[in-house]
């Protein structure tokens, strides 16, 4: 529940900003078939099952739609339809239309007003995020009672650049731009834990 202004009775109607029009998550493991107790080489000696049995591959996918974005308080003397860019016309130095109409003179702000400029815009939205994080499990049967697991974890494996929402504040010289990233590079993670 939001207000456009402090007087106002009615709350303001308008897209959520942890709206995600498409999204896209998945995870699975895999056991590799290979070992005992598994559907192949089920009878191999123990030394050589220690090395080629109880393997696993996981994986975990998820890819969403940026969120809509929203320029506070503006001038704007344009039409809103056009803030949006094309796809192909879109850079980390100008994700919108910058041009569309905004006031940018921060002599000219608005400092006491009743806004009706809206909260946020469904057509113009932040870049949208990508993560492909994939692990490899290998669990060691050394003797009642003890176990142990070695897993190596690479998270954001393609090293995918996700890019954070650009700058919307107009009187900002980096306005429409794009100056950081979300999330991390692509880091391994290893570890070994011994269960008894």
């Amino acid at each position: 529940v939001e207000f456009m202004n402090e007087a106002d009775t009615t709350p303001y109607e308008s897209v959520s900003a942890f709206d995600r029009p498409h999204r896209i998550a998945s995870s699975g493991i895999w056991e590799v078939p290979i070992g005992k107790g598994r559907r192949f080489a089920n009878a191999l000696p123990r030394p050589v099952d220690f090395f080629l049995g109880g393997w696993q591959i996981g994986a975990v996918v998820a890819l969403q739609a940026g969120g809509p974005m929203g320029f506070g308080n503006a001038i704007f003397n344009g039409d809103i339809k056009n803030i949006s860019l094309a796809k192909d016309q879109r850079d980390v130095d100008r994700w919108f239309n910058i041009d569309a109409g905004f006031n940018r003179n921060a002599n000219q702000q608005l400092a006491s007003n009743y806004r009706l400029f809206p909260m946020r815009f469904s057509g113009v939205r932040s870049p949208g995020q990508n993560s492909w994080d994939f692990s490899i499990v290998k669990n060691f049967h050394i003797r009642e009672p003890f176990k142990a697991q070695f897993r190596a974890d690479a998270y954001n494996a393609w090293n995918h650049t996700n890019l954070n929402a650009p700058n919307t504040t107009p009187t900002n010289t980096a306005f429409g731009r794009i100056t950081g990233t979300a999330g991390d590079a692509r880091n391994w993670q290893m570890s070994l834990k011994v269960m008894f």
